[in-house]
């Protein structure tokens, strides 16, 4: 028979994925050929609104490519949703007639599989929810393997493909795609699907989150004084793992012993592959918090320097442990980043065993960014016992219309949300005025 201990714990478990599913912000699109719910103002297929909308361009485009056959490829009964940019936003995104005329195939094609989405996503279902849902669009990114989800790949190198998806929401009567206004919500029901049509094109990211930082400009300290802190980190293993091991080993050959220790270039890139033909996750989608060189300013950090010499106090720390055979230590700065980069989740806790709940998805999105967020889970399932999860440690608040969040706890001032939704390969990035410093956190 179940004790009251055991019992109580089902219960909270289940009480925190009920909680989980109501806030989760990921969702995937409903399978091919289900059935649609009834829209009894729809009187026309998808292609016969197109054909009548203000989205004339869009559907030049849609005609001269091959998205009729790859829609026709995955059955008779499909139902798919178009987001179609209406006229004056393709012009305004150089998508002339003359243009889409001259666009080679392939290019049109991926033009309308990122624009398309499998299943419906009904304007009902958005007005609904104070999330966003979740847009798995058509168009795959070549190269790119995201952790498994969705049960592709086998044995220990399951992975999902990389499919662009588009975060939807509404605001009042706007339509919002990946926190930015497409201009009012103008929904049209189909037979087989839906259209929206766009006031604004959809921007496709192209660049990491490394690479849209480091060309930004406005991020140097964040990103220099990481990359010190890791080649001192690497070094000092060196070091410490030289009279041990009989010779020298290499940066690369350290890697293995520091997995505990997150990397800067971790989770903003694209991971080198594990091996020759290694095909397998390498690419991970969150959102990042990232202050600029004046959110150092405010803290005192007038130069990278002196963030450099504020990490010395603990660089004792840092050493290659021969028991643990593992590097042990840090430096201060690396709490404060965390909470930029990953949630606190230096701070999650850990059973006895070292098992931590599994991590929730925490790509958020501006509009969003909310008080909404307060009691978010994100760290949820998996073998530890329920008071193991792992709630957002981020205090999320409004003020003067402006997003601000602090760590809770914290008696530093809130960091102000000063440009949302830079959107990457890797997920959102947004723009704070200070750094984040955890409670009891001690710059002096």
């Amino acid at each position: 028979m179940m004790n009251m201990r055991n019992l109580r714990s089902v219960v909270l478990w289940s009480s925190l994925f009920l909680l989980a599913a109501c806030t989760k912000s990921e969702f995937l699109p409903d399978p091919e050929g289900i059935q649609i719910t009834f829209q009894p103002e729809a009187t026309q297929t998808v292609e016969e609104l197109l054909a009548e909308s203000p989205a004339k361009l869009y559907y030049s485009a849609w005609q001269r490519s091959n998205i009729k056959n790859i829609l026709q490829e995955k059955g008779p009964k499909l139902v798919y949703t178009v987001f179609a940019p209406n006229d004056a936003a393709m012009q305004a995104a150089g998508l002339t007639a003359s243009a889409i005329t001259q666009m080679p195939l392939p290019e049109l094609d991926s033009l309308m599989m990122f624009y398309t989405t499998i299943g419906p996503v009904t304007q009902s279902e958005l007005k609904q929810r104070n999330d966003n849902f979740v847009v798995k669009t058509l168009l795959q990114r070549p190269g790119l393997y995201l952790p498994y989800y969705e049960n592709t790949g086998t044995g220990l190198n399951q992975y999902d493909l990389y499919y662009y998806r588009n975060y939807v929401g509404v605001k009042g009567e706007s339509l919002l795609i990946n926190g930015k206004n497409s201009g009012k919500l103008n929904y049209l029901p189909a037979t087989n699907g839906g259209v929206y049509i766009l006031e604004n094109t959809v921007e496709k990211p192209r660049k990491t989150i490394l690479e849209a930082l480091t060309d930004d400009g406005r991020f140097t300290i964040f990103l220099e004084s990481q990359r010190l802190a890791d080649e001192y980190y690497i070094e000092a293993m060196i070091n410490d793992m030289e009279p041990l091991f009989g010779y020298r080993p290499s940066p690369e050959e350290v890697l293995p012993y520091i997995s505990s220790r997150k990397l800067y270039q971790v989770g903003w890139g694209i991971n080198a592959p594990i091996y020759d033909g290694y095909v397998g996750p390498n690419i991970t989608i969150s959102t990042l918090f990232a202050p600029t060189d004046e959110a150092f300013h405010k803290a005192g950090f007038q130069t990278l320097a002196d963030v450099m010499k504020f990490n010395e106090r603990s660089a004792s720390t840092i050493r290659f442990d021969e028991n643990l055979f593992t590097g042990v230590g840090g430096f201060p700065m690396d709490t404060v980043y965390n909470f930029h980069r990953d949630w606190g989740r230096m701070f999650q806790p850990v059973t006895s065993g070292g098992d931590k709940a599994y991590a929730n998805t925490t790509i958020f999105y501006g509009n969003v960014l909310n008080a909404g967020l307060n009691d978010y889970m994100v760290n949820l399932g998996g073998n530890p016992p329920a008071e193991f999860a792992y709630k957002m440690p981020i205090e999320f608040s409004s003020v003067n219309n402006s997003i601000q969040m602090k760590a809770k706890g914290s008696a530093y001032p809130a960091a102000t949300v000063t440009e949302t939704d830079i959107n990457t390969l890797n997920g959102p990035v947004h723009v704070v005025d200070r750094l984040i410093f955890p409670k009891g956190f001690k710059l002096n």
